[in-house]
């Protein structure tokens, strides 16, 4: 009668048929076991991470859920998912996680060859993010008016910044990887947060609260969230063309996919519908493709 498994021995034994975890010492046992395999990190935040609409069970409701879908049981890739609510591109490239990071990416050199990241979108409408960003309303202002732009300016610095910090750490010790992100679409501010458990679990909105406490007319809501997401996109695509990124950052212009305030684009406020993020992940995907065309189609 052969022994018994243990837990860590049937959760690496199933990782190792998946090709997925979320445990970093089992990532190096599946690498280590599954060499030719394309090591994949996915980071970021609940674009990546998004919870199931039973938090364990229901539709594919975040970028990596369908990856996960694409690339599961077929022997091709060795995937790490390392997201999570909330996360913020400065958090996850300082601090703790960063030093996460780069012990996983040391570690794991040999089989890397894809970081997914997702990064940015909290940086900017994070609890304690949006409202700096936005003027107290006066009669006659126009939708720049009601935006802090030197502060909006310096926001985007930073969280190129924290890209910069990523691109860095790749260079030094996987610089044949690319780095996969993404431009977030534009979200329409209304008053609809997330709903768990049949509505017994509630969240708020992450964008129209702090705009109806500055005072903001709801008809500027939506083309001041459009200028900011706009302006943020297009410094993350200026970033990936500079020659001193070396190619190494692989931007997809996923701004425009989904339709503004469409319920069949996007469940609440922020976060997509699974509709939504399977079209969010097929352009995602078709560029991670083009680098690895070994990736099952």
């Amino acid at each position: 009668m052969p022994p018994r498994e243990s837990p860590i021995q049937r959760r690496r034994r199933q990782a190792l048929n998946n090709g997925v975890t979320t445990y970093t010492s089992d990532f190096s046992y599946i690498c280590k076991n599954r060499p030719n395999r394309i090591g994949i990190i996915a980071e970021g935040d609940s674009w990546f991470a998004y919870p199931r609409k039973w938090i364990l069970f229901g539709a594919d409701i975040n970028v990596i859920h369908h990856l996960e879908d694409q690339i599961s049981g077929t022997n091709s890739v060795n995937l790490l998912r390392l997201a999570s609510n909330g996360d913020e591109a400065v958090d996850m490239t300082s601090g703790k996680q960063f030093k996460k990071l780069y012990k996983i990416l040391k570690k794991n050199k040999q089989y890397i060859r894809i970081i997914m990241f997702s990064g940015g979108g909290n940086d900017i409408v994070g609890k304690n993010d949006m409202l700096p960003l936005l003027n107290e309303y006066e009669d006659g202002f126009s939708y720049l008016d009601c935006i802090n732009l030197p502060r909006l300016e310096q926001k985007v610095s930073a969280i190129l910044l924290a890209y910069k910090r990523l691109i860095a750490l790749c260079e030094d010790i996987i610089p044949d990887a690319k780095i996969v992100s993404h431009t977030y679409d534009i979200v329409k501010p209304w008053d609809q947060g997330a709903e768990f458990f049949f509505g017994l679990i509630k969240t708020k909105p992450w964008v129209y609260p702090y705009l109806m406490r500055r005072g903001i007319p709801e008809e500027l809501h939506f083309p001041i969230i459009e200028y900011i997401l706009t302006k943020f996109g297009e410094a993350l695509v200026a970033l990936a063309s500079d020659p001193a990124v070396g190619n190494r950052l692989v931007v997809v212009k996923t701004q425009g996919t989904l339709r503004p305030g469409s319920k069949q684009d996007w469940l609440n406020e922020i976060h997509p519908t699974p509709a939504g993020f399977k079209k969010i992940y097929t352009k995602i995907y078709q560029e991670m493709r083009r680098i690895e065309p070994s990736l099952p189609s």
